[in-house]
């Protein structure tokens, strides 16, 4: 019994950290295969045709703030604005108080710390099991991405809500 227990512990931690351990994965944001995006006057991209999960354009400004909110069976949760710079996160702020302890004006933590290419990257996983996107007509960025990695699995799931992008 107690090798029973002690498997089926392991499996959950596995579970567990494989949904919430963020993407370090540094492969490049996939292209639409389709050019299925146009550029607009102002220089952004936005989807011609109804896109779908691998086929979703990148966000082309390079300067920008939004909030992030995740949630995931993940220790920290909550919503976070992060900034970027040059295509890069600069900071990452939490806006209020996250279960773990982590209070308003914190740093949070570093999973967290994603620009929207890396959230559109999420949008364009193809081998995820389920990827659910709401990108409204005419908007450079999905309001949410909701991906469920492994068929059968048990919170792995991680859900991205967008909101508040102003660009520099």
């Amino acid at each position: 019994m107690k090798i029973l227990l002690s498997a089926a512990t392991t499996a959950l931690a596995l579970s567990v950290l494989a949904g919430c351990s963020g993407d370090d994965d540094d492969s490049p944001t996939a292209n639409d295969p389709a050019g299925a995006s146009s550029e607009s006057e102002s220089g952004s991209t936005t989807p011609s045709e109804e896109p779908t999960v691998g086929t979703y354009p990148e966000f082309a400004e390079p300067d920008y703030t939004y909030v992030l909110e995740q949630t995931c069976f993940c220790p920290l949760a909550g919503p976070v604005e992060i900034t970027v710079e040059d295509g890069e996160v600069t900071s990452a702020v939490v806006l209020k108080g996250m279960r773990g302890g982590l209070k308003k004006g914190d740093d949070a933590p570093e999973y967290l710390w994603k620009t929207l290419n890396e959230v559109i990257d999420e949008a364009n996983d193809t081998e995820a099991f389920k990827v659910d996107v709401a990108w409204p007509e005419g908007q450079d960025w999905p309001d949410s991405v909701s991906v469920d990695r492994m068929e059968n699995a048990v919170d792995e799931e991680v859900y991205y809500t967008v909101h508040d992008v102003e660009v520099q």
